[in-house]
């Protein structure tokens, strides 16, 4: 969903005066060196920049986390590598025309539980109550999920201290994308991973698509026409995909699967995807399984007034 500009540096620059003649574990060699310290006046986009800096053999040295930070950069260090990663900070928020999605986050760990959400808040729609439905509505779906994993958790830790088993804590996280598609539609995907203490965790994926033009939510089968046409259409197009698929599957998700309207699905700028959470048509380690149907294969039964927005004729 976002796009990351990125540089590499391969060594990690200190402002200290390094001393003696040892090798260095992380690479390079340790020497004294002669320098002029805070020789220079440092300033950045027109922002002075306070930081120590020395000019050494006519070159100047500046701390690099001062300058990319300067300039809305990111640093990372990775000390096993030895490895300076400068980037683009990535932005927390999705904005097209005046529609904006961000989020509230929400973070704490406690001795039972792991939580670490970020929920979707919505700002820029013109019909106000139907915009504070939506966000009110993410933030309780998203903090009982919140509530019931720190429940289940925190008997299963008290069980295990009662009777000397292992203490196994649990975590709930969410985040979520946000596609504000030039179709003038919107779908917001909240992805759910929690653990409480099983074999594994458990995740899946809950979806709101919004018809922007109108400003409300969008259900399936008001992109169509025909009801049962759609739904053949569909049936027969997600059949051709899972085949590629097939040792993937279950057995029975080729042999029983029908489209419905009830089915989960996104929308972008050139189809309606659908997918499937975990064990939904698939074992748990395929994760959620996606099938993307291009507007034009749908040309015969969509309805107009989507046909128009969808279609590039």
């Amino acid at each position: 969903m976002k796009k990351k500009s990125k540089s590499v540096i391969a060594a990690a620059m200190t402002a200290a005066i390094l001393t003696g003649g040892a090798a260095y574990a992380g690479g390079g060699i340790k020497k004294s060196i002669d320098v002029v310290m805070n020789g220079i006046n440092l300033v950045v986009d027109g922002q002075t920049i306070f930081t120590d800096n020395f000019i050494y053999n006519d070159t100047t040295y500046v701390p690099i986390r001062a300058v990319a930070e300067s300039l809305g950069k990111e640093v990372k260090w990775d000390a096993q590598t030895n490895t300076v990663e400068i980037g683009d900070k990535e932005k927390d928020f999705v904005e097209k025309g005046d529609i904006k999605v961000y989020s509230k986050a929400v973070k704490y760990k406690d001795e039972y539980t792991e939580v670490n959400l970020k929920i979707p808040v919505i700002e820029g729609m013109k019909d106000s109550e139907i915009m504070d439905q939506l966000n009110q509505e993410f933030e309780k779906k998203i903090m009982d999920f919140k509530n019931e994993t720190e429940n289940i958790t925190k008997e299963g830790v008290e069980d295990s201290k009662k009777n000397g088993w292992p203490l196994r804590t649990g975590s709930a996280y969410t985040e979520y994308e946000a596609r504000i598609n030039d179709n003038k539609t919107m779908s917001i995907l909240v992805k759910y991973y929690n653990y409480t203490g099983g074999a594994h965790g458990n995740n899946y994926t809950e979806t709101v698509n919004l018809d922007l033009v109108n400003e409300k939510r969008l259900l399936l089968k008001e992109l169509f026409v025909d009801s049962d046409a759609y739904k053949q259409i569909l049936t027969d197009e997600i059949l051709k995909l899972m085949n590629n698929e097939k040792d993937n599957l279950f057995p029975e998700a080729l042999k029983d699967f029908k489209a419905s309207d009830d089915m989960n699905f996104y929308l972008t700028d050139e189809a309606i995807v659908f997918y499937f959470n975990p064990y939904e048509i698939a074992p748990y380690a395929r994760g959620v399984v996606e099938y993307k149907i291009l507007y034009d294969s749908l040309r015969d039964v969509l309805n107009d007034n989507y046909a128009q927005r969808f279609l590039n004729d």
